[in-house]
């Protein structure tokens, strides 16, 4: 293995917010579960944040019809707002947006689900690969930290391709280097297509190093074991079937005439629910008033689609900025610092952390 450096390029790896904090709350979906008020009355990631605005603009819109029908049209023109009206009331009633709605839905939070479940994990590599060497090597730190920096390196290579906050925090190579992943060495054989076919995804070129690591681990007979060699390959195989499956999620998108369709119908009803109005006959002017300027039956039911609509387009992209998509910035974070903690085990006993375990002793059967 080539490493001309005696300082560890992996050690300089940082936070990847460069000061920006990645706060990690485990405990606060928990907390908001304990009470049902708290949950219901919560802003943050809430239905509130999301419809507020078009809310607002929905209500202004349908104050103003009511202005317009009640102290600005002439006789004639009521008679046409009526006839508008009481056409939209009908067709609201007829439009059957749950149909779409709830084919859109599960399509798009069944495809959420296979995605995250597809998400690649590196600690399973690097744990058995560290686990799978001869104690005491004396390339052996190195060997493991050459590694598990290419583990990382591929991890983010991958989800560069598929997420945008991560494209901007890694937008090139340089960068990648500058962050510690990547050697001047390693870059240019990336760059250069007589090392690397152009054709070939940085990830899966990564992915090939690794695998060369573990045959040239195996010809220097630094396994325990001869088997181990094949376990490695094994699970390296199913960590490269994983990043392929999460490319193949985030770029075989759901169809766009789909997505269209469904906030069309969505947008479209509501709309309709605008100037869907009943004309009463009776004189109740406190009823009147509160009919004309409070839209509360028609848009509850607009609203309740437009919230689910909401939720279904979170699930098409969930590797955005909205504060319910995947945080890809504290993976990546999460899994640099279980590879620093893993790195560890090569050289640690059990013996030093609990010195006066009984296990320690020879006379135990």
């Amino acid at each position: 293995m080539n490493n001309n450096s005696t300082t560890s390029e992996f050690l300089k790896m940082t936070s990847i917010s460069d000061g920006i904090a990645v706060n990690t709350d485990i405990y606060g979906n928990n907390r908001a579960g304990r009470s049902f008020k708290s949950v219901l009355f919560r802003w943050k990631r809430s239905v509130y944040q999301l419809i507020w605005k078009h809310l607002l603009i929905y209500a202004i819109v349908y104050v103003l019809l009511s202005i317009l029908y009640q102290f600005i049209l002439n006789e004639d023109g009521k008679k046409n707002f009526r006839v508008l009206a009481e056409h939209c009331t009908g067709y609201s009633r007829s439009l059957n947006i749950m149909i779409v709605l709830g084919f859109f839905t599960s399509t798009t939070m069944q495809r959420l689900f296979n995605m995250q479940i597809t998400i690649p994990g590196t600690s399973k590599s690097i744990t058995m690969f560290i686990l799978s060497l001869k104690p005491d090597l004396p390339e052996g730190p190195l060997i493991i930290e050459q590694y598990a920096r290419w583990q990382i390196l591929s991890w983010v290579l991958t989800f560069r391709l598929v997420s945008k906050p991560l494209s901007k925090i890694y937008p090139d190579l340089a960068s990648l280097q500058s962050a510690g992943l990547l050697t001047q060495e390693e870059r240019d054989i990336l760059e250069k297509p007589e090392f690397t076919n152009p054709n070939t995804p940085r990830p899966l070129a990564v992915i090939d190093w690794i695998l060369l690591l573990l045959k040239e681990t195996f010809l220097k007979s630094r396994y325990f074991a001869e088997i181990n060699y094949m376990r490695n390959v094994d699970v390296v195989m199913a960590y490269k079937k994983s990043c392929g499956n999460t490319i193949k999620f985030a770029t075989q998108n759901i169809s766009p005439a789909l997505i269209q369709a469904v906030i069309l119908a969505v947008y479209g009803f509501g709309c309709i629910t605008l100037m869907a109005r009943n004309f009463s006959k009776e004189d109740a002017p406190l009823s009147n008033a509160l009919i004309s300027y409070i839209p509360l039956m028609p848009g509850l039911q607009f609203f309740i689609y437009f919230a689910w609509l909401c939720f279904g387009r979170a699930a098409v992209d969930p590797f955005g900025d909205d504060e319910d998509d995947i945080n890809v910035k504290q993976l990546v974070q999460s899994h640099i610092e279980d590879s620093i903690r893993l790195k560890d085990l090569y050289n640690r006993q059990l013996r030093d952390l609990f010195p006066n375990l009984v296990c320690h002793s020879s006379n135990v059967l």
